[in-house]
């Protein structure tokens, strides 16, 4: 069964689509995982990482993206899901040089209209706005398990607004992972998801949630070695569970996202002098990506 982690955060800008390219990276080649990426983000970031601008639109123009996919299967059409995904997507190389097992069901720019065209759809069966809202929302968290079985790791690149798509991956996800800049407008985006995750009216129910039991954990992106920055992040680590790694503003990662078509390379080669800050990230994240199930399995 796939471990579900979704990368989110109520405010863009923050490096969601980044932060799941690195993961992908480093749990397929140095985790040897089995991993797929669901494109959540209509801006469709993550696509373009993996794919290049070309990629994509062909993609796109062969009706394999997330929209089509779920416009074609929402009502229970035979179509099978594995005909949506992009297999060997990236230009990243294992330790045999050959392509990692990262896949990809890309993002669409058309994404938003159909979740309201499949609103529409379920409204004519219903009035009452709450249960025509609970089918979509509930069909859409069903095609998002449908890959499950053959996946080790599903990674959701989740967009900003709160979208069916969105709800839906946080309400599936084991682990959510919160990308964050140390600033005043993140800490309140990250006070508003975590509410959304951990399914609380306000503060005082979440604060009653122990730290180390939440759903969620943050990830300082974009930091600068400056006072300022570091008091926002131990701000923030007061009332949320924040990692111990950060990751700075580098070149390294910067540049790691330029796509590069078919020449495949090392990710010492892709990320250069950001490979210690994967590193980091990779070791501590590639723990919690298995804690929950072992918890779930002892329940």
């Amino acid at each position: 069964m796939a471990f579900f982690a979704a990368v989110a955060n109520r405010k863009g800008g923050v490096g969601k689509s980044t932060i799941t390219v690195m993961l992908a990276h480093a749990l397929a080649v140095w985790g040897s995982k089995r991993v797929l990426i669901l494109d959540l983000d209509s801006q469709c970031n993550t696509s373009l990482i993996l794919l290049g601008g070309q990629g994509w639109n062909e993609a796109r123009k062969a009706e394999r993206t997330i929209a089509d996919y779920f416009f074609d299967l929402f009502d229970g059409n035979t179509v099978m899901p594995k005909d949506y995904l992009i297999h060997g997507a990236g230009d990243v190389a294992g330790a045999n040089g050959k392509a990692p097992t990262i896949s990809l069901l890309p993002g669409s720019l058309m994404l938003e209209d159909v979740q309201g065209e499949l609103y529409l759809k379920q409204a004519k069966e219903s009035n009452d706005p709450d249960i025509v809202a609970n089918r979509v929302g509930g069909r859409i968290q069903m095609l998002l398990r449908k890959f499950e079985g053959n996946y080790d790791v599903v990674l959701l690149d989740c967009p900003p607004g709160l979208s069916f798509a969105a709800l839906a991956a946080l309400k599936i996800a084991d682990r959510v992972i919160v990308p964050f800049r140390p600033d005043y407008v993140s800490e309140l985006a990250v006070d508003r998801i975590s509410l959304i995750i951990e399914d609380k009216r306000n503060q005082d129910a979440l604060d009653e949630v122990p730290i180390a039991d939440r759903r969620y954990v943050c990830l300082a992106n974009y930091v600068r070695d400056n006072g300022r920055d570091r008091l926002l992040i131990e701000e923030i680590g007061l009332k949320h569970p924040v990692l111990d790694t950060q990751l700075p503003m580098r070149d390294g990662i910067a540049n790691a996202f330029d796509y590069i078509g078919g020449n495949r390379q090392s990710l010492a080669d892709k990320y250069g002098n950001a490979t210690e800050d994967l590193r980091r990230l990779y070791d501590e994240v590639s723990p919690l990506l298995s804690d929950r199930h072992s918890k779930i399995a002892a329940q």
